[in-house]
């Protein structure tokens, strides 16, 4: 499979948004206030202690709710309907209508959504992946944790890509890898970004 470049960038943003709200579930629901204020201010939230951070996530109007991170990746399915499967497709958009109806469903259907698209194409995994690799990477960036493991995954990813003719990715990638900090994250993100505007 050929993708353009606005599939791959529904892929990407896929795997990052799926990733973003499986690392929420994760930590939901903060039960203690030292963790809960590292957390907003490692990602930005306007949150004092552990309750007003349960009650930003869970508040619809919120950007970082689980509601809005959850529609930002229903959207960049919907988006994907010619690129995916029709079983893959019919399968998410269940799974998806499940989590709208029961709020409580979106942590499990997180998962499954996950297990389904790894059996899609090689080229939309690795997207898919991509994705993935670069949110995890950012969280761990601004949690100040161990980023060894996401870093040899990212390795394999970016070996792909370079082969696919994204020759210049291996400079950016080596400057992250030899100083891992979020000033080169970014420019490295914003490489990546420049790449899907260009190429595929």
């Amino acid at each position: 499979m050929v993708l353009l470049n606005s599939n791959a960038q529904h892929i990407f943003w896929l795997g990052r948004y799926l990733s973003r709200t499986q690392f929420l579930c994760a930590h939901f629901p903060f039960l203690e206030d030292d963790a809960a204020v590292a957390y907003a201010h490692a990602f930005c939230l306007p949150a004092f202690d552990a309750s007003s951070l349960n009650e930003l996530v869970l508040d619809p109007a919120q950007p970082a709710s689980f509601h809005q991170q959850f529609k930002t990746a229903k959207d960049n399915i919907q988006e994907l309907r010619g690129v995916l499967s029709a079983r893959t497709y019919a399968e998410l958009n269940r799974l998806l209508k499940t989590a709208e109806h029961n709020a409580a469903y979106i942590c499990e259907v997180l998962n499954d959504c996950q297990d389904i698209l790894e059996g899609e194409s090689p080229d939309v995994f690795l997207f898919f992946s991509l994705g993935q690799c670069l949110e995890q990477l950012d969280q761990e960036l601004r949690l100040g944790e161990d980023t060894s493991l996401t870093i040899s995954k990212i390795d394999y990813v970016i070996d792909t890509l370079v082969e696919m003719g994204w020759t210049d990715l291996d400079d950016y990638w080596d400057q992250l890898r030899e100083r891992t900090d979020l000033i080169n994250f970014y420019q490295f993100s914003d490489y990546i970004h420049h790449m899907f505007e260009i190429n595929i």
